[in-house]
């Protein structure tokens, strides 16, 4: 692997892990154009990119992060009651998004492969488009950690499910479902971040096992250097794509991302539609 292709690849997987754009349908789009299989060939490398776009969170929601560890261990104390601290009720939204995951998972591997043509790919980034779209015809509400409810939580869990198809962005979904339910612009964007942490951790771990359980030839040729460059690069787009999704929807829309997903969908079909010919 060439230390260009390696940044290229961790810039990559930074923007469209947390732009609504879909992260699985552009490793799909670029499987098509380039060949090749960059999970399965380099498997090592593909599992530290992750770990980058998981310190990307973990550094721009830090003071949030680390009020819920604090309190976590306060729950606990007071025999798991809230006693009225809102990120006590924030933990508990969070592992309510976690439910619809269990099953899903089971199936997740069998959905992505029946969903990983890249028409289909094309026709959901239409839908993510439409998604962004339509959340800016969501009620203005000012729900947050102090008042949302068991329910909004387990539905936008439940967003982050259909999120698993390559095209359908997960940060999209999750935020744009948190807005219909009248979350407040700021907390939308927060709790779909935050809660993407215990998704992004354990994808990480299986795909870890993956790795100790691969053929030294499927970790790749991958040099030293193009782990760092790799890493930091996820790391700094991953930093930077969340930094923009708070300032888009803090702007009220998400018509640049709309325009983008309608512009790629769209190019993807006729693409597939002609190859099919």
């Amino acid at each position: 692997m060439s230390l260009w292709f390696a940044i290229l690849l961790g810039l990559v997987q930074g923007l469209t892990e947390f732009l609504p754009v879909s992260s699985s349908g552009h490793l799909v789009l670029a499987q098509m154009l380039f060949g090749g299989d960059v999970e399965a060939d380099y498997l090592l490398f593909n599992v530290l990119l992750h770990f980058g776009t998981l310190l990307s969170v973990v550094v721009a929601f830090w003071k949030d992060i680390k009020e819920l560890v604090v309190e976590f261990f306060g729950w606990v104390k007071d025999g798991f009651r809230i006693n009225g601290h809102p990120y006590r009720r924030f933990i508990i939204m969070v592992l309510i998004t976690l439910v619809p995951m269990f099953a899903v998972l089971p199936i997740k591997s069998k959905l992505e492969e029946a969903f990983s043509s890249t028409l289909l790919v094309g026709l959901l980034l239409l839908v993510t488009a439409a998604i962004l779209f339509l959340s800016e015809k969501a009620p203005k509400k000012h729900k947050t950690e102090q008042n949302a409810t068991w329910l909004d939580a387990l539905i936008v869990g439940v967003g982050q499910c259909f999120a698993v198809l390559p095209g359908l962005s997960r940060s999209g979904t999750t935020i744009c479902t948190g807005l219909f339910r009248g979350f407040s612009r700021e907390f939308a964007v927060r709790f779909a971040f935050i809660m993407s942490l215990p998704v992004i951790l354990g994808a990480n771990l299986l795909e870890v096992i993956d790795v100790l359980r691969a053929p030294a030839e499927a970790l790749g040729d991958v040099s030293l250097l193009c782990y760092i460059a790799g890493i930091l690069a996820a790391l700094l787009s991953g930093l930077a794509a969340i930094r923009l999704v708070r300032l888009v929807s803090k702007r009220g829309n998400f018509r640049p991302f709309v325009v983008y997903c309608t512009l790629i969908g769209t190019i993807t079909i006729v693409v597939s539609l002609f190859r099919m010919i």
